[in-house]
Parts: C-alpha cells; structure tokens; sequence
C-alpha cells in the first residue's frame, strides 16, 4: 500500500517538474541578445556613416580616380 502523502508529493514534484516558469525568461534573454546585437549593428553603421567611410570609399572607387591610376600602370607596362 502507498502512503496517500508520499502520493501527493510525488504529485508536487511531478507539477513542479513540468512548471514553464522559466521558459518566459529564457525567451526574454534570447530576444533581448537579439534586439541588442541590432542595436548595437546600427550602431556601428551610424559610426561609419558619420566618419564618411562610405563616401572615401565610394570616391577612391570612382571611375576619374581609376584613370589617374591606369596611366600610372599604362607606363609601368611599357617601361618593363
């Protein structure tokens, strides 16, 4: 025969075993990770922008700047 209490702990444990409490606070941790990695990408963007790494770049790529460099290399080829 089995105790009626031991049952009913056993119960308990079992409700306690299958409980989702901290499910929601894992699912904030993941979200929040993932909320601050944008943040912070964004951030990182902004930085850039401000700095005018993308206008140098888009300016050391410009077709006027190649050319200035290809005569360069046009004498360098024939010189060899």
């Amino acid at each position: 025969m089995t105790n009626p209490r031991a049952k009913g702990a056993l119960a308990l444990l079992a409700d306690k075993m299958r409980s989702e409490q901290g499910q929601g606070t894992v699912e904030y941790a993941v979200v929040l990770t993932g909320v601050l990695c944008a943040v912070m990408g964004l951030g990182a963007l902004a930085k850039a922008m401000g700095e005018g790494l993308f206008v140098e770049h888009a300016l050391m790529s410009a077709s006027h700047h190649l050319q200035l460099v290809a005569l360069g290399s046009v004498a360098d080829i024939f010189a060899f």
